[in-house]
């Protein structure tokens, strides 16, 4: 099981610190090529968390993934919906878009502050229910120190409106 937490927790660490280095880049300068590297390990890292998580906790039955994430969801809110699978795949899915896109955009293409805004939101309230809301003790105030980190990483990019650009 620690390689099960390991894994998601230094994942989401990794995503921050690519997440910090995009935002402070500034507006004329391409972000450092450590934040790519460190955004796209985390990605690595959450998708072998899933698979480890299939394998070790679910014996590789999605449907009882489904069922176990229908069980916490109603032992949080009251409500057993199981959906939650789905929206880590599409994280996943969002995550390795926005770093094949970081990767592969036009030299300095300035990506619309929508989209940027849209994804931080997708990313942020995908990321707090996992390390905040369904989180439990030391990992929960983990959570916190994440989301706070990323926030803070956000908000000092506001001005910058930083995109995925390449060197």
């Amino acid at each position: 099981m620690l390689a099960l937490y390991a894994t998601i927790w230094l994942a989401l660490a990794l995503f921050v610190a690519g997440e910090t280095g995009r935002s402070f880049a500034r507006r004329a300068t391409a972000p450092p090529a450590w934040a790519w590297w460190a955004f796209t390990a985390g990605l690595l890292l959450a998708i072998v968390h899933t698979l480890l998580s299939l394998a070790m906790v679910h014996d590789w039955v999605h449907d009882d993934a489904v069922r176990a994430t229908a069980m916490q969801t109603e032992a949080m809110f009251g409500v057993g919906v199981g959906w939650g699978v789905y929206v880590n795949y599409v994280f996943l899915a969002v995550w390795l878009g926005d770093a094949w896109w970081w990767r592969a955009a036009p030299a300095g293409f300035v990506r619309p502050a929508a989209v940027t805004w849209t994804l931080r939101a997708f990313y942020m309230i995908v990321i707090f229910n996992a390390a905040v809301i369904f989180a439990a003790g030391w990992r929960r105030i983990a959570g916190l120190a994440l989301v706070s980190w990323l926030a803070r990483g956000w908000s000092a990019g506001v001005s910058a409106a930083p995109s995925s650009r390449r060197r």
